[in-house]
């Protein structure tokens, strides 16, 4: 993805507000496919589930604005750790608990937006590379009016927020290219 791609994701994620927020009456599950089609993760498929239990509220998505801007991405981050709105994993795996879980309309899509605190495994840790300042993942998909439909995934992302320009940006470690297909309620 391309930066200017990387920042419209990040500004409407985290400037505009959503539509139908709050907590829905059962959770909202779904399942799909992440296909890689380029760089390390080209060729490769996985399925994953994920529920959501509550969406983030347009106040707590001000709230956490507010803290990326004053705090940078660390305080977001220890923020995020302690968020639950539901749960992601590769299917038979754990997964990462969701921190920010976002639903909106755009004309007859459901667009669903998802941001983790990413678990990084001890060997990542441990060597300290440049992975390790992208501590958030991310999964957007736009379903349709029954509830399938296609996205895209982030598995390491950096947010902050450019003073200068007045915005809050994304930035995505390396080139994922990774899409989530077959994206369908999970019953």
């Amino acid at each position: 993805m391309s930066k200017i791609a990387l920042v419209a994701i990040g500004t409407l994620f985290l400037v505009l507000p959503g539509f139908c927020q709050g907590t829905p009456e059962a959770p909202d599950a779904y399942t799909g496919f992440a296909i890689g089609t380029g760089g390390v993760a080209g060729g490769k498929s996985i399925s994953f589930d994920f529920r959501v239990t509550r969406y983030t509220t347009d106040a707590e998505m001000e709230s956490l604005a507010a803290l990326l801007k004053s705090k940078g991405q660390d305080g977001l981050l220890s923020k995020a750790e302690k968020l639950d709105a539901g749960r992601i994993n590769a299917v038979g795996r754990v997964g990462n608990q969701i921190a920010i879980a976002r639903r909106s309309q755009v004309d007859n899509q459901t667009v669903i937006t998802i941001v983790t605190a990413r678990n990084m495994p001890f060997m990542e840790l441990y060597n300290n590379g440049r992975s390790t300042d992208y501590p958030f993942g991310l999964l957007k998909v736009k379903l349709d009016e029954n509830g399938q439909g296609t996205g895209q995934i982030m598995a390491a992302a950096k947010l902050r927020f450019d003073k200068k320009h007045g915005r809050f940006e994304m930035e995505s470690f390396g080139n994922q290219y990774i899409k989530a297909v077959n994206v369908r309620p999970n019953k």
